[in-house]
This record gives C-alpha cells, sequence and structure tokens, in this order.
C-alpha cells in the first residue's frame, strides 16, 4: 500500500476496513487532486468495476476517496469486487 501519498485519514480506513478482505491482493492510491469539497471527515465510495484488456478480464475496483477539498481514486486488485462493493457501503449507511 505505500506507493503514493494519501490523503488525511485515508491509511487507517485502508488498514482498518480494507485489507482485512481476504480476497483483496493489492491496494494502489492514485494521484490527489484538489476538488472543490469542505470539511475533514474522510469519505470513501465505490467507484467501478476495472477489467482488463477489451472488457474480459476483472482485475479489481476503484474506489473514490474525499476529505476537505483533496480526492484521491485508490485501485483495489481483487477477483471479489462485489465484497469490497458491499464493505464500502455498510461503512456508509453507518454515516
Amino acid at each position: 500500500m505505500k506507493k503514493h501519498a494519501r490523503i488525511k485519514n485515508l491509511d487507517a480506513f485502508l488498514e482498518k476496513f480494507v485489507e482485512p478482505i481476504s480476497c483483496v491482493k493489492l491496494i494502489t492510491p492514485g494521484v490527489i487532486k484538489v476538488g472543490k469539497g469542505k470539511g475533514e471527515n474522510l469519505k470513501v465510495t465505490y467507484g467501478r468495476e476495472m477489467y482488463q484488456g477489451m472488457g474480459d478480464i476483472l482485475v479489481g475496483c476503484k474506489l473514490n476517496a474525499t476529505s476537505g477539498n483533496s480526492n484521491q481514486e485508490i485501485f483495489i486488485s481483487t477477483s471479489n469486487p462485489s465484497e469490497v462493493r458491499k464493505v464500502i457501503e455498510e461503512i456508509n449507511t453507518k454515516d
């Protein structure tokens, strides 16, 4: 998980909720972008499934994280994106 810089509180979130999922093989944070958001609370949402080549091979999924005015994509290598989606949606329904 230590490839790029991460937005505030993202490391703790990924270590607590995403790394323990047994089907997750690799977590790669993307580039941090500046947006128009407000507040300091971290919010992580499920983005989409990711396919390789002509869309035949499912390779993982993408999450979107925001904290303050920073946005970051997180790429998850997994054989079961629906399990990751389930965890993220459960977390978001608690908020």
